[in-house]
């Protein structure tokens, strides 16, 4: 299928950009030899993931032009636009604004990857969730007309007072049904791992495995929680054949184990999307090319070491 955007890029929908995730080091036995070439047959040699922004926080402030030019003049390769901020890609835009938000990234090497939506059903109101559906559908549509591929959703905790259970499948079917009908837009819905609780990668994986449908994808989210025994690599083992896009903070950060991540990317040969979310500064654009050069030189370090 081509690209929605009729743009540069990785194909859309025709390759899975799953990450194929085993367990390194204390994170559990190593990969599973399925997964290995056989002896003597060579891999291709693997892409390094696209590096993009997700606009909270840096580039909250600004409209959409000077987006796609700092994304330019830092080498970013793909933006995912946040609702609410003052891009102003949102569902109240006309057909005409619509056109023109997607000829403009038609005019740019830097692709519109993700709409990063706040809409989440967990809520024990079958109102309120009935609107967040109605909400991601909007979006959705908003996704086809504008040319990105998927729309980022929620998981926003486990209520009081409720089953665990119970929520997990609620927010599934919610994502089912959102799902079916970005089937019928040529877009995918992300779950992003996020929420008191339900950031829990074992409540992830329940909520995917329940919802079961080809156009959902998980967001990773590079969460503290994410870690057991200073390893992130049982939880990605959990979300393996979901995970689409990566949102991934400061790397200078000693908290988050960044060599592993990357050392897991390339074992895998995860074939995704990153996306910087970092606070905002004075100087974008000179933060964000030092910003991608330590990407760079993670991915490269970790590419060798393979």
């Amino acid at each position: 299928m081509p690209d929605a955007t009729g743009c540069h890029g990785r194909d859309a929908l025709s390759r899975r950009h799953f990450v194929r995730l085993g367990a390194l080091g204390a994170g559990g036995a190593a990969l599973a030899g399925a997964r290995a070439p056989a002896h003597g047959q060579d891999l291709p040699p693997l892409e390094r993931p696209p590096l993009g922004l997700v606009t909270y926080n840096v580039g909250r402030s600004m409209d959409l032009e000077s987006l796609i030019k700092l994304a330019e003049a830092s080498g970013l390769e793909c933006l995912e636009l946040r609702t609410t901020h003052a891009h102003g890609v949102e569902p109240t835009l006309t057909p005409d604004e619509r056109r023109a938000v997607r000829e403009r990234f038609a005019q740019t090497p830097v692709r519109l990857l993700s709409l990063g939506t706040t809409c989440e059903y967990q809520s024990p109101d079958p109102a309120v969730v009935r609107q967040n559906i109605e909400t991601t559908r909007a979006f959705l549509q908003l996704a086809e007309d504008v040319g990105a591929l998927g729309v980022k959703v929620r998981p926003n905790g486990l209520p009081e007072g409720v089953p665990v259970e119970q929520t997990l499948r609620q927010i599934a079917e919610a994502l089912r049904e959102c799902a079916d009908f970005a089937g019928e837009h040529n877009a995918e819905v992300w779950l992003e791992v996020h929420g008191a609780g339900t950031s829990g990668l074992p409540h992830i994986r329940t909520i995917m495995e329940t919802a079961r449908h080809p156009r959902l994808g998980v967001t990773w989210n590079c969460n503290a929680s994410d870690l057991t025994d200073g390893s992130i690599g049982r939880s990605l083992l959990l979300v393996r054949d979901w995970t689409r896009a990566l949102h991934i903070h400061d790397l200078y950060s000693a908290d988050y184990p960044w060599r592993e991540l990357f050392a897991l990317l390339v074992e895998t040969r995860f074939d995704g999307w990153a996306l910087c979310e970092m606070e905002e500064s004075a100087d974008p654009q000179r933060v964000m090319r030092y910003y991608r050069a330590l990407y760079d030189a993670l991915w490269s370090e970790a590419a060798r070491a393979a």
